[in-house]
């Protein structure tokens, strides 16, 4: 093997450290996943012998898009969500004390602590229009709108 064949694959082993340190820092991490379990990204990163070029320049690694996270309902106001048939319903609750969150139609009661947001993800199988409420305090913080396909 000769130098420049070592430098190359040298410079390929540090290229992919390098994205796998940028993968798993900037990767988000979404701790209020629907469980209430961590999410954790995985790089896998596989060298590839390079071939021999003409004078070029470095071609840009590919990054990662961050997934958004859900809307959050905190209870100021009647939040309107919206979606459609077949889709997933994700959004997010938090309260300044101790309270219930009831999703009305879909009868889903989720228990929410101060300064600990709770995720909500279900398949919309019905259609309508639902009342999402702090169940304690009888108050509606949400209307969840589900549209046919």
């Amino acid at each position: 093997m000769s130098r420049n064949q070592r430098l190359s694959f040298l410079a390929i082993a540090v290229a992919i450290a390098v994205v796998a340190v940028i993968a798993f820092t900037a990767g988000g991490n979404d701790e209020e996943d629907a469980g209430g379990a961590s999410a954790t990204a995985t790089a896998t990163a596989t060298a590839q012998p390079e071939e021999p070029s003409s004078g070029g320049g470095e071609t840009a690694e590919p990054t990662a898009t961050p997934r958004p996270k859900p809307p959050l309902v905190t209870g100021e106001g009647v939040k309107e969500l919206e979606f459609t048939e077949g889709e997933t319903v994700r959004f997010r609750v938090s309260s300044p004390e101790p309270e219930e969150v009831h999703v009305h139609g879909y009868d889903i009661v989720e228990d929410v602590e101060p300064g600990q947001p709770v995720t909500f993800s279900f398949k919309a199988t019905i259609t309508g229009i639902f009342e999402v409420e702090y169940e304690h305090a009888g108050r509606q913080i949400a209307e969840l709108k589900v549209e046919p396909k």
